[in-house]
């Protein structure tokens, strides 16, 4: 995972997944003194830092600045970039990216500063689709291509909560053998299993399907995938 660091402040809020229907619709609220700015959603939830999983429609460099158009098919938002960064040459119009960052605006208009933007397999979009239900999603069920084979994203689908719920999810992606690499399947079990204090390795070990999820933890450990945030615990970053 590559980070792009931009004017961050030195407490880490936590980033919130959310659409970009739900980034455009709130109120972004200027705080006074060192007090963060953060954005105001309508159902008054307060969005320091976001998460958001969509694809680059439209990619524009102006002088030193990069600007990303990003479609999750609830709206669209420029992810924009204020520097140089060479990492963001492989970065084209049809990649399907995850992006953590803070929203900021300009002459009234949001925008994303990005922290973190990756690639990531089009199966996320279903991912996120589940994790957060199909409220503002586009009628349109839209096609995409994963490899050689076409999938349909379903989003007509009610909001999943609970455990029961999670399950479900979690046995979907895990069906997805063809796609998904293994260190992806561990990180999707973390992520639903973990209710905010992080989750047991042990326990990691003992639900994933995988013969040498072991091994995997070390190795996303070591790549920065994962962090240990307790002793015997870890969460995704």
């Amino acid at each position: 995972m590559t980070e792009i660091k931009q004017n961050g402040n030195n407490v880490r809020q936590t980033a919130v997944k959310i659409y970009i229907k739900d980034l455009l619709l709130g109120t972004y609220i200027q705080e006074v003194e060192q007090n963060p700015n953060y954005l105001q959603t309508i159902n008054n939830q307060n969005i320091y830092r976001l998460n958001v999983i969509g694809i680059i429609i439209q990619k524009e460099i102006l002088g030193t600045i990069t600007n990303f158009l990003i479609d999750d098919s609830t709206g669209t938002i420029i992810a924009r970039f204020f520097e140089e960064n060479k990492y963001l040459e492989q970065f084209n119009v049809g990649d399907i990216v995850l992006i953590t960052g803070k929203i900021r605006t300009y002459n009234q208009e949001k925008y994303i500063s990005p922290e973190i933007i990756k690639k990531v397999s089009s199966l996320w979009l279903k991912i996120r689709l589940k994790e957060l239900g199909s409220t503002g999603a586009s009628e349109n069920t839209p096609i995409i291509m994963i490899g050689k084979k076409e999938k349909q994203i379903e989003v007509q689908q009610p909001k999943m909560t609970g455990r029961v719920q999670q399950d479900q999810i979690l046995e979907e992606v895990i069906a997805e053998d063809d796609i998904i690499v293994p260190y992806q399947k561990i990180m999707q079990l973390i992520r639903t299993l973990d209710k905010g204090e992080g989750v047991r390795i042990e326990e990691i070990i003992e639900k994933s399907p995988l013969q040498n999820t072991e091994e995997i933890i070390e190795t996303m450990l070591k790549n920065g995938d994962i962090f240990q945030n307790n002793p015997g615990k870890v969460k995704v970053l």
